[in-house]
């Protein structure tokens, strides 16, 4: 998440989403990584091949040339499918987080953790808004909970 928006979050919330950083950081780098390298391999080897094909004539080193640049678009192409494949592994794992850490709150009702949960699984566009929303809730509850002790005690 952005740096701006975490700055903007209370300190309960942005210790939630660090944690949920720290969990897809590997996979996120590993995809950019990957994401560097393919729209460049892709377009290479498109323009190459359709520049070999209708603009060239034919002799038998196009056949060679055609290979590696067939072979470079496959390799683009399979790089794209893999971060794609990252990026779903990416999504399960923050919901999954989110759903744990929703099951595990103390102050929030058994009915909203529900209501959460399914927004959360329903929406994964959307699962990060809701879940701050969630934490927002649980904090206000949380601190009546709070001062409803202290009144207690006094």
């Amino acid at each position: 998440m952005d740096n701006f928006m975490m700055n903007s979050f209370p300190d309960n919330i942005k210790k939630e989403l660090e944690a949920i950083q720290r969990l897809i950081m590997p996979i996120a780098k590993k995809t950019s990584k990957y994401m560097i390298w393919t729209f460049p391999l892709i377009g290479i080897s498109v323009l190459n091949i359709a520049y070999l094909l209708f603009f060239t004539p034919w002799d038998s080193n196009m056949y060679i040339y055609l290979g590696i640049y067939a072979t470079l678009g496959a390799l683009g192409f399979a790089l794209l499918k893999e971060t794609r494949l990252n990026k779903k592994e990416i999504e399960q794992i923050g919901v999954k987080y989110m759903i744990e850490r929703i099951k595990k709150s103390r102050f929030v009702s058994d009915e909203r953790k529900r209501q959460y949960i399914q927004m959360v699984k329903q929406k994964p566009v959307s699962a990060m808004e809701n879940f701050v929303k969630f934490l927002q809730e649980e904090d206000r509850i949380g601190r009546r909970f709070d001062m409803d002790d202290r009144t207690d005690e006094k």
